[in-house]
């Protein structure tokens, strides 16, 4: 696992239309801990099916609804990451703590804010063999809501030479700052350039697209989902192509 992973762009907001506003936790209720499961299912040339699960992760939240500490395990690998989250005066994130197995010194990513406005985050490393650094600036409209965010990123093996990744993501967002779309550049690979377009039913995540840089589709997810007692979602089905590719659970501790 390396730091790349920590850029997977997932959205838990699931609810529906008439539902009250979701608090921090991106529920409809207080949780003091979320305990989730991926599940990857496989099939063979029978289509005979079996399910492993590749990661467990746990989160802690604090009395408003924001998260304090993330726990993530790979049990491919054994690899474990942990996050500790911090806030502001203004109980605005202020920074985040990374640390992972494979790496002696944490990863450090700092919130800056203009007025009361997200600004900017930044995560700078240099190691011995390797430089990572991402930096991610978010743009508003007039009215402050959210417009979209760049987030330029560079990995570097520093022992090699070669540059890993040198990229350009832009997220497009809706006037009620939901994601609609990603646009990634690869700067030294244009064959990986991709187009992300999300698809929605309300405000609800139910599919995606992926383009590749000539704007032809590759791949196409859809969610389904189980509902608990409070609109909140327990299970997500995850199809890819048609054919159902993992499966999300999650254990819900309400307060």
């Amino acid at each position: 696992m390396n730091r790349l992973f920590l850029l997977l762009f997932s959205i838990s907001l699931i609810g529906c239309c008439r539902e009250s506003k979701l608090l921090n936790n991106g529920l409809t209720k207080s949780a003091s801990q979320i305990t989730e499961y991926t599940i990857l299912v496989k099939r063979d040339s029978a289509n005979n099916e079996t399910r492993d699960t590749l990661m467990v992760r746990n989160k802690l939240y604090n009395n408003n609804d924001q998260i304090i500490n993330l726990n993530q395990k790979t049990l491919f690998d054994n690899e474990k990451m942990e996050i500790d989250y911090s806030y502001n005066e203004l109980d605005k994130i202020k920074r985040e703590v990374v640390k992972m197995s494979t790496d002696s010194l944490p990863l450090i990513v700092d919130y800056i804010y203009k007025d009361t406005l997200l600004y900017q985050s930044k995560a700078i490393v240099d190691y011995p063999n390797e430089k990572f650094e991402q930096i991610e600036t978010h743009y508003y409209r007039k009215n402050n809501s959210k417009d979209k965010s760049v987030s330029t990123q560079i990995f570097i093996d520093l022992e090699s030479s070669d540059t890993i990744r040198n990229s350009i993501s832009t997220t497009y967002f809706d006037k009620n700052e939901i994601a609609i779309k990603i646009e990634t550049v690869h700067k030294t690979d244009s064959k990986r350039n991709r187009k992300i377009v999300y698809e929605y039913k309300c405000q609800n995540l139910i599919g995606l697209k992926e383009y590749n840089g000539n704007d032809s589709l590759i791949s196409t997810l859809k969610y389904e989902y189980d509902l608990d007692k409070f609109k909140n979602w327990t299970s997500k089905r995850i199809y890819e192509n048609g054919k159902l590719d993992r499966i999300l659970t999650r254990e819900i501790k309400y307060k």
